[in-house]
């Protein structure tokens, strides 16, 4: 095939066609309810022996009720002067789907929807509206804005650690609403958040715009008092970290490595769209399955495991703590002391206590086994790196992994700004690291 340099001028030509098209396309939409609802009116479909435009449409074109139901629906609520071929102007950017998620909603919220916006978020505003929520948790705008960031910890603190103005409202927006849109639910009050703005409504009432540098003085007039950089929400909110006090210590937390967790935590937040579309059963972006660990190994599972077994056995251990504990995870049930059987098996089972071997065949098993096994960590402690961050972060609890991602993003390693491009939080969650978490270079 022949290539064909492009000027600028052809390419800003080309997106303008493109963009005709797509419009072109919705106005089709519009273009066809409009000569349902014609044929409907007038009746029209009795013509050939039909008994309503339900029965004509499907008998003639294949549509289903339902189908010509809202071709009829979008051309009534958004054709110009609502009877018409043509799409109102400020419908021109919005996708057949969020029209007809938009049908259910009243005139005034339709406004708080911008190409951005996802269905899922239209949904969520339309359940909003049927149910008046109950008082008492955000009952004015200024409580929304303090739980919205009490919700989003590392957000407030991020925001703490910076400096802005009137003119770095973009860079304030990217960090609070990094994904371009969201919404948020609590209280009275319904929230979404754009680029060029953020939209508040209160139940009942019309939705009204907000610039984000008013959001941002509003933001200000609730936690300046408490500004501390990284710990302003802990100095607002109180709480501390909690998470991290509750985690098991000593011999116990180091016995066993936690079972690794898919939380599926993407940092930053994107449309839920895709959600909707995915197959029963699928998984997104090569995410492995619940239980795959459990079922199937790779050579990088087993490199995280050796790792966490690198830092399970300590070398500074004496041979003989190393040794107990190492007699208990190798030598198989059977083959265990009367005194380890007594703790973990029943006594009624005779056959298997008369099997187990004395405290000196322990003792040789033990040597056999644990000592290499010291040394061998010993000659391996200082290879690195030894696994992905991925690998690495399944291997933590949630506040350790949450701790983990603040502490990468203060060091430089993972910026506000990469969050809003996927491939460079796949780049970071490849990069080689040693045990420990620590990137290489």
């Amino acid at each position: 095939m022949e290539y064909v340099q492009m000027t600028l001028d052809d390419w800003v030509q080309m997106k303008q066609k493109l963009r005709q098209e797509l419009i072109g396309v919705k106005q089709s939409f519009v273009r066809i309810g409009y000569a349902l609802r014609q044929i409907d009116d007038q009746r029209l479909y009795e013509n050939d022996g039909y008994k309503s435009i339900a029965e004509f449409a499907k008998a003639e074109y294949g549509l289903e009720a339902s189908t010509t139901s809202r071709f009829m629906s979008i051309n009534r609520e958004y054709s110009i002067d609502g009877y018409s071929e043509h799409l109102r102007p400020e419908y021109t950017d919005l996708g057949r789907s969020q029209l007809e998620e938009m049908l259910k909603l009243p005139d005034s919220d339709r406004q708080m929807i911008q190409p951005e916006a996802s269905r899922e978020d239209i949904r969520e505003l339309k359940r909003f509206n049927k149910i008046e929520p109950a008082a008492g948790v955000a009952d004015d705008t200024s409580q929304l804005i303090e739980k919205f960031f009490e919700d989003n910890k590392d957000i407030l603190n991020e925001v703490y650690s910076n400096e802005f103005d009137e003119e770095s409202m973009n860079r304030f927006a990217e960090i609070v609403n990094p994904a371009g849109n969201r919404s948020f639910k609590k209280g009275l009050y319904f929230m979404m958040m754009y680029e060029n703005r953020v939209t508040i409504k209160k139940f009942g009432d019309t939705p009204k715009n907000m610039p984000w540098w008013e959001f941002y003085q509003r933001m200000r007039s609730i936690f300046d008092d408490d500004a501390a950089g990284v710990r302003t929400w802990q100095n607002h909110f109180g709480g501390d970290d909690e998470a991290q006090e509750n985690e098991p210590t000593g011999e116990h937390a180091t016995a066993e490595a936690p079972e690794p967790k898919n939380d599926n935590a993407a940092v930053g937040e994107a449309g839920t769209d895709e959600i909707e579309e995915a197959e029963p059963g699928s998984v997104a972006d090569n995410e492995p399955a619940p239980g795959a660990g459990e079922e199937k190994k790779d050579d990088s599972t087993d490199r995280a495991a050796d790792c966490r077994e690198d830092n399970k056995e300590p070398t500074d251990r004496s041979e003989e703590q190393a040794g107990e504990k190492s007699a208990g995870e190798q030598i198989a049930p059977a083959q265990k002391s009367e005194e380890i059987l007594e703790k973990s098996e029943p006594k009624s089972i005779e056959k298997e206590e008369n099997e187990a071997p004395s405290i000196e065949e322990n003792e040789s098993e033990r040597k056999r086994y644990v000592k290499p096994e010291i040394e061998e960590i010993e000659e391996i402690e200082d290879i690195e790196p030894c696994m992905t961050r991925r690998e690495y972060m399944n291997t933590l609890t949630v506040a350790k992994l949450a701790d983990y991602i603040a502490e990468e993003h203060h060091s430089g390693h993972l910026l506000a700004s990469d969050l809003i491009f996927p491939e460079k939080i796949r780049q970071w969650l490849r990069d080689e690291v040693d045990r420990h978490g620590k990137a290489q270079g």
